[in-house]
């Protein structure tokens, strides 16, 4: 049976990515994947200032030393940028660590004094098994302001992502605009950090607009999609955390958050990385069967070259060709229909070269043999017309008919 701490504890973990969620599509959509990082790093140096000026139970303290480093982070990064030659990537990355390094070292000095730096390490790892009835109820309000602020400047947000000059020919203040976005997101991430953690929650701002953004960029569509892959993991991590306190809530979230990502970036139909690259290798293969199908057409008594050699047993196990002898191969009544459709495209394609583009026939058999696997039957049928359906091609071979 599940006890009521483990109902705090994943409705905890609901509205702290939820909240997230929601408020790195900003970030992500104006590609400042960085800042979420630099935030992230940058509010633990004011976690560890408010634990040592005020105590670890100083949620207020908490709020304001946290959002105001960040708000430190964000000015210093902007003054870098704007006065020196270097750019905002490399001013963030020296934001981020100096900031982060400056926390690690008021950590050892807090330690040094004696201060418990439990407070310290939740913030740092995150630990949702001490999550209050107060802190969901804190939790919810901040993730229906953040949802009511999206909803309300959505339009904003979206013109300034996909046409910034527009947006700013429209009168929209983009500075302060993108100013008051990164001090919320900084604030959202110190609310949010006892249960993620500092560095970890920079993954919920950023990782479910991806998914959502690569599974379908419709506004509606992404936002729902990336709402509830940070949901399920959030859920997943949240009954692991209350059923083993000694796991760090946050990783657990990045890490199913990532069993989510992994398998869609991967497999996801005609988008994955591996279905791209098995559909090229599909796509290569076909070239190569229609190039040894084409040699058996052009030089039937001749040995098929070393080259051809795996295309043609392709060819072999679907019909189109028969080993009558080693290495020499003959087309089959249905690889020779195929062969003479590819030469035909071919012949046309070196045709339309010659005769409409004025190049010498010498130069145009090397850009048909890559056009001819390209040309579906449409433009094939538009090329014919064109040329009033020659006979010939430019060095006088015959161009097969496209019904034989």
């Amino acid at each position: 049976m599940i006890s009521e701490q483990a109902i705090w504890i994943v409705a905890g973990c609901m509205f702290a990515a939820l909240t997230l969620s929601i408020a790195g599509i900003p970030a992500y959509l104006r590609r400042d994947a960085l800042i979420g990082d630099a935030l992230s790093h940058s509010i633990f140096p004011g976690v560890v200032l408010s634990v040592w000026l005020f105590g670890a139970g100083n949620s207020v303290a908490l709020y304001i030393t946290g959002t105001g480093m960040g708000a430190m982070a964000l000015l210093l990064i902007h003054y870098i940028q704007q006065k020196t030659i270097i750019p905002k990537d490399g001013a963030i990355g020296i934001i981020l660590i100096v900031l982060f390094s400056a926390g690690l070292l008021m950590m050892g000095q807090l330690q040094r004094s004696g201060i418990p730096l439990w407070g310290v390490q939740h913030v740092l790892l995150g630990k949702a098994a001490t999550i209050l009835p107060s802190d969901v109820a804190f939790l919810i309000g901040l993730f229906s302001i953040s949802t009511a602020l999206f909803f309300i400047f959505q339009k904003w947000i979206w013109l300034q992502a996909f046409d910034p000059k527009f947006a700013q020919l429209s009168g929209i203040p983009l500075r302060p605009y993108s100013i008051a976005i990164s001090l919320w997101t900084a604030f959202v991430l110190t609310a949010t950090v006892h249960i993620l953690g500092a560095i970890l929650s920079a993954a919920m701002l950023l990782t479910p607009s991806a998914i959502g953004h690569f599974i379908r960029p419709k506004p509606s569509s992404f936002i729902r999609i990336a709402l509830l892959s940070c949901l399920i993991s959030a859920i997943g991590a949240g009954f692991v955390s209350a059923t083993l306190p000694a796991m760090s809530t946050g990783a657990l979230m990045v890490i199913m958050l990532f069993g989510i990502a992994a398998p869609i970036f991967l497999f996801y139909p005609k988008k994955g990385i591996a279905m791209k690259s098995w559909a090229r290798q599909q796509e290569s293969n076909r070239w190569k069967e229609e190039n040894a199908l084409k040699f058996m057409f052009n030089s039937p008594s001749s040995i098929l070259p070393i080259e051809h050699h795996k295309a043609a047993k392709r060819c072999s196990k679907m019909g189109l060709a028969v080993e009558a002898e080693p290495l020499h191969w003959n087309l089959t009544p249905e690889g020779k229909t195929k062969a003479e459709r590819i030469v035909r495209k071919h012949r046309l394609w070196e045709t339309y070269l010659h005769q409409q583009l004025s190049i010498s026939k010498d130069r145009v058999h090397e850009n048909a043999e890559w056009i001819e696997h390209m040309l579906d039957d449409e433009f094939e049928d538009r090329i014919a017309a064109e040329l009033k359906h020659p006979k010939l091609d430019p060095h006088a071979s015959p161009i097969p008919p496209k019904n034989a």
